[in-house]
């Protein structure tokens, strides 16, 4: 029988304990999860909570710990597929680790972000967003208040004490155009989101390394976007469109990500080429529409539930030790469908 509780009051630790036959102790382990507790037991107390309608003190729980058990993530595309894929991941992983996750997009107060980051004590912060839209004095203000930080690219951060995860991009490219000059084609076009001033980003030049070690190359084709930045299937329909009409001398074409591969395959659709009959179409990230696109999307996977649960553990491994500083890569995948195929006779011209 269920420990008779004054209406009035909340429903206490000890309480679920004794419904629940362990100790106080083991209660708050089952929620902090700071040790292990058997699925038996942790089966039990939260039995017991339900039954008893019992929600944990996390802010009284902070004050002795020092740790609020959560964190944030910024992220300038709130709406991208691959974005929330990775979120999505990430905050699996920290919910089983007993931490509550604050998801924010965008970038226009991005002062108000980090003061509300600092004044709310997480103990975390997945930045996923343009490294000189935060700058090193941002970044500086959450660090030096022990809030620990992971972002996708630490170059161009000098501070030591950031974590990072990138995924291999270089790599990745490499396996592109092998798979490619595999099926026969030399002449590949590039369709990139930024151009040559953004050095953050590592798909355009390994392109042009590539194209020149495997192919000989020098000058491969290229079109480049422009700020603002975007990487929308807009971008990728106008970059690709714009691509056509200074040249046709190409049979397989990367985009910087497969929004923009979406575009690319509309305005290939509206000049009547044919994909990949005549012009094979390869993405990057393997976001979930990838699969059912029509044609089904060649692509380089971000392998996003593991780069998610990735960034998650480098930031919990910071947050328990700070001098546990880790810069990781993770190697993409190519996923192989029917946007590509063997490279026909274009003509020239």
């Amino acid at each position: 029988m269920a420990p008779k509780t004054d209406r009035n009051n909340l429903t206490k630790r000890d309480d679920v304990a004794r419904l629940a036959g362990v100790s106080g102790t083991t209660v708050s382990f089952v929620y902090s999860k700071k040790r292990y507790v058997s699925p038996e037991l942790t089966e039990r107390v939260l039995r017991a909570a339900k039954e008893l309608n019992y929600h944990p003190d996390m802010v009284a729980a902070s004050m002795g710990s020092g740790r609020t058990n959560s964190i944030a993530v910024l992220t300038d595309d709130i709406v991208s597929p691959l974005q929330m894929e990775i979120v999505s991941a990430l905050q699996e992983a920290a919910i089983d680790a007993g931490f509550f996750v604050h998801i924010c997009g965008g970038t226009k107060k991005l002062g108000d972000y980090i003061h509300n980051f600092i004044s709310r004590k997480v103990d975390g912060v997945f930045l996923s967003v343009p490294l000189a839209a935060v700058g090193n004095e941002g970044l500086s203000m959450l660090l030096d208040r022990g809030i620990s930080v992971i972002v996708t690219s630490s170059r161009g951060f000098s501070d030591d004490r950031v974590c990072g995860l990138e995924l291999d991009f270089t790599y990745g490219m490499k396996l592109i155009l092998e798979y490619l000059g595999s099926l026969g084609h030399r002449d590949i076009a590039f369709v990139s989101c930024y151009d040559g001033a953004e050095t953050g980003d590592r798909r355009l030049p390994a392109f042009r390394r590539y194209m020149r070690e495997l192919f000989g190359r020098e000058d491969p084709l290229v079109e480049m976007g422009e700020p603002p930045y975007e990487s929308t299937i807009e971008r990728g329909f106008l970059l690709t469109d714009r691509l056509l009409a200074r040249s046709r001398d190409f049979s397989a074409l990367v985009c910087a990500n497969d929004m923009m591969a979406y575009g690319a395959l509309r305005a290939l659709r509206e000049k009547g080429i044919r994909v990949p009959e005549q012009v094979s179409v390869v993405g990057i990230d393997d976001i979930i529409f990838s699969r059912s696109f029509t044609p089904a999307l060649t692509t380089l996977s971000h392998c996003s539930q593991e780069y998610g649960r990735r960034i998650f553990e480098i930031l919990l491994a910071n947050i328990e030790d700070k001098s546990c500083v880790i810069r990781d890569t993770v190697r993409p995948r190519l996923v192989v469908r029917q946007s590509t195929g063997p490279c026909p006779d274009l003509p020239r011209g």
